[in-house]
């Protein structure tokens, strides 16, 4: 990361303060995000789909659960490249997801993938690629500050995706036509119709999970960069850098 080349105002911030300017930033950049999101997620649920259909109790839904850490990888490398003023082609982010294993996703996948600190630690892991007692370091820098944040950060937005898909499950009955609610309700009874409340449930998770996860990601990454700054000052340091250019500028010609 360069700092010259932020593309943000740098300066300490209270961390929900942090955190809503990483949502901002991620309305900035709803096209290009979405995009990315779709792209990376949408063969992940059409597999879903397919092992929903043949074995259902939830295999789909399980497997898009799980795998939420990759997801939230693609993310993160196109938030920050657009924070510091680049693009990602698709095929740099291929590589570049191609090359996460090194980075950390397979612990992010496994013991680490219940961690609620996980938007606001991953920019450790995939962008500043220390060796490995310098990351232990800068992780305990991390966490000694808004790590409880952080977890509130992940416990409300779990909730947001928890309410929202409820709500968008409970399209089907309002849209259902009249006298259908009833087997509709009958269908999420069990039964015969298990296969067909098991897609259901994957495509209100996959929806829910489709708005909430690139804020999630966004909300988190702002709040580490605000920590940074906090740690580093770095609100200082460009505002030196700032100095020194103007003074170079206004300096007349020997």
């Amino acid at each position: 990361m360069r700092l010259a080349d932020l593309h943000l105002a740098v300066r300490p911030r209270r961390a929900y303060e942090a955190m809503d300017l990483g949502i901002r930033l991620v309305q900035d950049e709803a096209g290009l995000i979405w995009r990315t999101w779709v792209a990376v997620t949408l063969p992940v649920l059409l597999l879903g789909l397919a092992l929903s259909l043949h074995f259902g109790n939830g295999a789909g839904y399980l497997l898009l659960w799980w795998l939420k850490p990759l997801f939230d990888h693609a993310l993160l490398l196109v938030i920050s490249r657009r924070v510091f003023g680049d693009t990602l082609s698709g095929g740099a982010l291929l590589g570049l997801l191609a090359g996460a294993f090194r980075q950390g996703l397979a612990g992010h996948l496994l013991w680490r993938r219940l961690s609620m600190s996980r938007a606001y630690l991953l920019p450790v892991w995939l962008l500043e690629n220390l060796p490995l007692r310098e990351r232990r370091a800068r992780l305990t820098l991390l966490r000694h500050q808004h790590t409880g944040r952080a977890r509130w950060l992940h416990f409300v937005m779990l909730h947001f995706e928890l309410f929202l898909a409820v709500a968008i499950l409970s399209l089907l009955f309002w849209f259902a036509p009249e006298g259908v609610a009833p087997d509709l309700l009958a269908l999420f009874s069990g039964g015969e119709g298990s296969r067909f409340v098991d897609t259901s449930l994957l495509l209100a998770y996959y929806g829910a999970m489709s708005v909430v996860e690139p804020f999630y990601v966004g909300a988190g990454f702002s709040l580490y960069l605000n920590r940074r700054t906090e740690l580093e000052a770095w609100d200082l340091e460009l505002a030196f850098r700032h100095l020194r250019e103007r003074l170079a500028g206004a300096r007349p010609p020997s």
